[in-house]
């Protein structure tokens, strides 16, 4: 309980917005009080006291005072409600941002052993359940629920101590058996969380997987395993609705044995004179409206679990300090050499995924990785990035360990070109500025010049601020390769990394990207990832990678001369 009560207030602080959540207070404490106290006060002062004594302007001076604190009850109501809505929108931006902020600084790790669901559950799921917790839940239950239920409690304590003793009995006894049922619907508000990733993540694979379904036809398959997880999710909603059914009426039927209390001890006391008709119906009224604000208080309580479980898991991820210190470091002006000195890495414990690795690549030199799926390409670009690090051995940058060096320096260094181009919502102009913001548009359609593409763009309505992401079909697949060729050319990088950039292109489409390949290389360091011979047979050095070794090195001559397992490939 403490763990929890040091949880929360953790929550709490993570919330912000502490000033506003006093006001917050405040104005629900004055509601409570005018709609407990005062108004029915008023109420009675005009019909025990003004009515029987035919006072008229009694009556006027207190039904004007009447209006007038019902305005005000209506007008604190209105901004209560307000201010709730506009704090709940308000935490959850916050946290959302929090969270996204932590995902781009987090170790590539993270995503390697989280999946897609789990993200996304975070980011939507999690993140509008917590940001409910204290704008919505936390003021419902305690400023709504306990605080009026406590100011009633004490009204009728006024009336009769003994009795509102017997009566709060009856409420700790409901609240036991809730706090037994509750902890059956936290294991199913778990479970709910879990099956929603995994409906999050099938949903994920359909939509960026379709292609290859179609091709595979396996629509029903996928379509009966989202159908089971939904259907799943169904059964455990169902679950916990029965539940929460079950332990509020039991609740319900607890708490109204004070009725029965009431009217027998309060009869008795009224049968020997000890107290009034009137003191019996206050009694009456008043257990009644600590009934509906308790039921009020339990019926929050599963939105509070809910709320809990959700910011327990964002704050146990915003705690990880496995992050990337990307600005901490050397400053790197110029990228000129690169070495792996006897690089070992395991994505995990069980297998070396990288073994032995060295080479060294200097300026204006063209380097070719060269293996089937699987070998480890792609491993050595991550390791050269610093998305991981070696388990042993060492990369050096111009002599250096590259991790005295600022992560942020190296990776600027780098361009990266992938097979596949990441469009953003916006114009030509835009997804090129993207990567740097003070490039002029002159020096965009130079770039476009070199790499053979400004006639076309020209040539479009709207020429260079054609919105491309909603006018996908304008540019072939070939064009948009050289979004990537220019975002590169931009930021005028030292080092190129091109992968797979020719792969899957038509005859027209390959000459158009090797031209560009021509501009961006220039006096570069390169590192080329390919298949295709017309890409790598230039390239100073090709390294033949095969389940983490290199296992044949050499140029393209040498290599074939060798007629190895390069020769094999290319002839295959």
């Amino acid at each position: 309980m403490k763990n929890k009560i040091k949880q929360i207030i953790e929550m709490y602080k993570i919330s912000g917005y502490h000033k506003q959540f006093i006001i917050l207070f405040i104005i629900i404490v004055g509601s409570a009080i005018l709609d407990i106290k005062i108004i029915p006060y008023i109420t009675r002062q005009m019909i025990d006291v003004d009515i029987p004594q035919q006072n008229i302007n009694g009556l006027i001076i207190f039904g004007c005072i009447y209006i007038i604190f019902l305005i005000i009850s209506c007008y604190l109501t209105l901004k209560h409600c307000n201010m709730r809505s506009i704090l709940e929108r308000k935490i959850q931006k916050d946290l959302r941002e929090k969270v996204f902020n932590k995902m781009q600084s987090i170790k590539t790790k993270f995503y390697d052993e989280n999946d897609i669901g789990v993200i996304l559950q975070f980011l939507q799921g999690d993140v509008n359940d917590a940001g409910k917790m204290f704008a919505d839940v936390v003021t419902e239950m305690v400023f709504m629920g306990i605080i009026r239920f406590t100011i009633y409690a004490i009204f009728l304590m006024f009336v009769d101590l003994k009795i509102t003793l017997a009566i709060l009995v009856l409420y700790i006894v409901g609240y036991l058996v809730t706090i037994y049922f509750n902890k059956k619907t936290i294991n199913l508000i778990n479970k709910i969380r879990q099956v929603n990733i995994e409906i999050y993540s099938k949903v994920n694979e359909g939509v960026q997987g379709f292609l290859t379904i179609k091709i595979l036809n396996i629509i029903q398959k996928k379509e009966k395993e989202l159908k089971e997880l939904l259907d799943e999710y169904e059964t455990t909603n169902n679950k916990l609705e029965r539940t929460i059914a079950i332990y509020n009426n039991l609740f319900a039927f607890i708490v109204s044995l004070s009725t029965v209390i009431i009217i027998f001890f309060a009869g008795l006391k009224v049968i020997n004179g000890f107290m009034a008709y009137v003191e019996i119906m206050l009694l009456i009224e008043f257990s009644g409206s600590l009934d509906f604000e308790f039921k009020w208080f339990i019926k929050h309580l599963t939105d509070f679990n809910k709320s809990f479980i959700s910011f327990s898991k964002i704050l146990r991820f915003l705690k990880l300090d496995d992050i990337e210190n990307i600005d901490g470091g050397e400053n790197l002006e110029q990228i000129n050499c690169i070495e792996f000195s006897n690089v070992y890495f395991s994505y995990t414990n069980n297998e070396k995924n990288i073994k032995n690795f060295s080479f060294t690549l200097k300026q204006n030199e063209k380097l070719a990785l060269v293996g089937r799926t699987g070998s480890g390409k792609t491993t050595i670009i991550n390791l050269l990035c610093r998305f991981y690090e070696p388990a042993k051995g060492k990369i050096k940058i111009n002599g250096k360990d590259y991790k005295k060096y600022s992560i942020s320096q190296l990776r600027k260094k780098i361009g990266y070109v992938m097979q596949d181009t990441y469009i953003i919502d916006g114009t030509i102009l835009d997804n090129i500025k993207y990567v740097n913001s003070a490039i002029t548009d002159e020096k965009i359609q130079n770039i476009f010049k070199k790499l053979k593409l400004h006639e076309k763009i020209i040539k479009l309505k709207d020429g260079y601020n054609t919105n491309i992401s909603i006018n996908p079909d304008i540019l072939s697949t070939g064009e948009k390769q050289m979004i990537n060729f220019a975002r590169v050319m931009a930021v005028n990088c030292d080092v190129i990394i091109l992968d797979e950039v020719t792969s899957a292109l038509s005859y027209e489409a390959e000459i158009l990207v090797n031209n560009a390949i021509k501009e961006v290389t220039k006096g570069k360091i390169v590192i080329i990832i390919a298949h295709r011979l017309s890409t790598i047979k230039n390239c100073d050095k090709i390294l033949l990678m095969k389940e983490g070794k290199i296992i044949e090195e050499g140029n393209h001559s040498e290599l074939i001369n060798k007629q190895g397992e390069y020769y094999e490939l290319v002839n295959s």
